[in-house]
């Protein structure tokens, strides 16, 4: 009994201890499982704040203010809003932030990346950290690693932008032009990405305006016919009738076109006589003019001049004049000075004098300035300009089309833009809408301040750039919606003078018929005032309160126009 009682105690003894054992291992995973939820709790916390902080990196990222964005700037602008999301000062220093953040977040980093696609660039930040953890490791599990991604695109997708600029003398005080010029290149750069693409494929136009607006490319109106009304030179001749006058007008008109130099040199000669008992009357027109484009190599010497001839011959009966034959032609000046006369003609020795209406240009010289608009019955009364002499200044249309898009119609003169002598010399032509954003930033800086203030004529000209129809048809439609369309006005003149008056009152409610118009073609209207304007009506102008900018002070323009542009870009989360 003993011995069996010796065993028993033994096995009661092991049997305790295997209890203990077993007891103690499965002390382990009940503690890291409770401890497990704890930690769990604890990496899911962190990944929530891993993820606000990234979303907060990509919006910063993409509305990066810098004047022109590059990679190393929307970085740098990500990082500080992702470092400043999970900053403590009681924390863990994070070497990424170099900062004291939240324990949990240690040791988190962040990249970011952008991409182009459809006219959107999208910006991709995404971060990683390794969240210690405290029970999990008694299971050999010391960190988890966690991540978190965001991205954010912009987009002025398919957007029309047209600056209507005052270029108005004041524009030269206070370092108003200058600021201007930087505060527009600064936007215009932020439209391309670091390779120098416009990423957004955004179109912008520049109106500059005093009291006209200045147009390119119009000699001959090769671009816009139909679009414009000028007058024709009218013409006078000494030593013959009337009927005779024309004929030799007409003759050098034809032989010269609108070569002024051709016009200036011309020589006419002239006889009349009997054939078979009818009476002819000949004019026979040369011209020595420099040509760029014909030389002959005669005696040791280069000669550029060039001759052009024509006769015609007009069959007389009464006072009435028919044509009855014509040739003409031209060749290379080969010798030294002289072309021989032709035989049985007398030299014309009359003047053929061209003048133009003195009318047209504010405070060019004009003889009409001002017209009230119910005693117009044509244009030509204030054009002043032919279309070889025209430079290429155009004044407010006839009421009502100058306050409106509509399109010019050639059997309406009405709707036709007025060429006219140019009040000043440097008005910058309008550049039409452009995907070219460099040579936009060019351009712009030729800007030159001089003339009155009419700021329905740039309202005008903004609206017609932006539309689809002649004379500028770079615009998407206004009704189709395929392009959202934006027009900033800045100004720092009160409007001063029209083509009808110098009453402040009367121009302001053309002004604000024009930007009526534009709102309802669903422009989005900007106004800046600088230092002086009619605030009031610039206000009202705007396509709402917000975006109406009253400065004080030429400095303020720069973060102005940054403002601007963020509203036209559209900042999305997009993951």
């Amino acid at each position: 009994m003993t011995n069996l009682s010796r065993y028993f105690r033994k096995f009661t003894a092991d049997i305790r201890g295997n209890v203990t054992m077993v007891v103690a291992f499965s002390v382990i995973p009940i503690v890291a499982a409770v401890g497990g939820g704890l930690d769990f709790a604890n990496i899911q916390a962190a990944r929530a704040k891993l993820q606000d902080a990234v979303d907060a990196g990509a919006i910063s990222a993409t509305i990066d203010p810098t004047a022109t964005p590059t990679q190393a700037t929307r970085e740098a602008a990500a990082k500080k809003a992702f470092c400043g999301n999970i900053k403590e000062s009681t924390g863990l220093q994070n070497s990424f932030c170099n900062a004291k953040v939240i324990p949990t977040l240690g040791t988190a980093t962040a990249t970011l990346s952008t991409a182009t696609s459809n006219n959107v660039m999208t910006v991709s930040y995404s971060a990683t950290a390794h969240v210690p953890t405290y029970l999990l490791g008694l299971v050999g599990i010391d960190t988890v690693d966690i991540d978190a991604v965001a991205k954010s695109g912009v987009s002025t997708s398919t957007a029309e932008v047209a600056f209507v600029l005052d270029n108005t003398g004041s524009m030269s005080s206070n370092n108003k032009m200058t600021y201007l010029k930087s505060s527009l290149d600064a936007v215009l750069a932020s439209m391309l990405d670091s390779t120098g693409k416009n990423y957004a494929k955004t179109k912008v136009a520049l109106v500059p305006f005093d009291t006209q607006v200045s147009l390119s490319n119009v000699a001959g109106m090769t671009n816009y016919t139909g679009s414009f009304q000028t007058v024709n030179p009218t013409y006078s001749c000494s030593n013959y009738t009337a009927g005779q006058c024309q004929v030799i007008y007409e003759n050098v008109s034809s032989m010269c076109g609108s070569n002024a130099t051709c016009q200036s040199n011309n020589r006419n000669y002239t006889r009349s006589w009997t054939s078979n008992g009818s009476t002819y009357f000949g004019v026979f027109s040369t011209s020595y003019y420099t040509s760029s484009h014909t030389y002959r190599y005669y005696n040791n010497t280069y000669y550029y001049t060039y001759i052009a001839w024509r006769q015609v011959v007009y069959k007389v009966s009464g006072s009435t004049l028919t044509l009855n034959s014509t040739n003409s032609g031209g060749d290379d000046y080969t010798y030294n000075g002289y072309y021989n006369e032709p035989n049985n003609y007398t030299r014309y020795y009359g003047a053929v004098t061209y003048s133009t209406p003195s009318a047209g240009g504010y405070s060019s010289g004009s003889t009409t300035v001002i017209k009230d608009n119910t005693t117009i019955t044509s244009n030509d009364d204030l054009l002043g300009v032919s279309t070889t002499t025209w430079t290429g200044c155009v004044i407010d249309r006839t009421q009502s089309y100058d306050v409106t898009a509509d399109a010019p119609v050639s059997s309406n003169a009405s709707t036709l833009y007025p060429a006219a002598k140019c009040a000043t010399n440097s008005l910058l032509p309008i550049m039409p809408l452009t995907l070219d954003i460099a040579a936009a930033r060019i351009y712009a800086a030729k800007m030159t301040p001089a003339g009155n203030t009419n700021v329905t004529i740039g309202v005008q000209w903004g609206m017609e750039v932006l539309s689809p129809t002649a004379p500028f048809t770079e615009g998407g439609s206004f009704t189709d919606g395929s392009a959202q369309k934006y027009m900033i006005v800045l100004t720092d003149g009160i409007n001063t003078q029209n083509r009808w008056t110098t009453n402040n009152a009367q121009i302001n409610a053309r002004l604000a018929l024009a930007c009526t118009n534009a709102k309802n073609l669903k422009i989005t209207v900007f106004t800046v005032r600088l230092e002086q304007g009619d605030s009031s009506t610039l206000q009202a102008c705007a396509s709402q309160p917000a975006y109406y900018y009253n400065l004080s002070t030429a400095d303020q323009l720069p973060a102005t126009m940054a403002k601007i542009m963020k509203s036209i870009r559209k900042v999305r989360l997009t993951q």
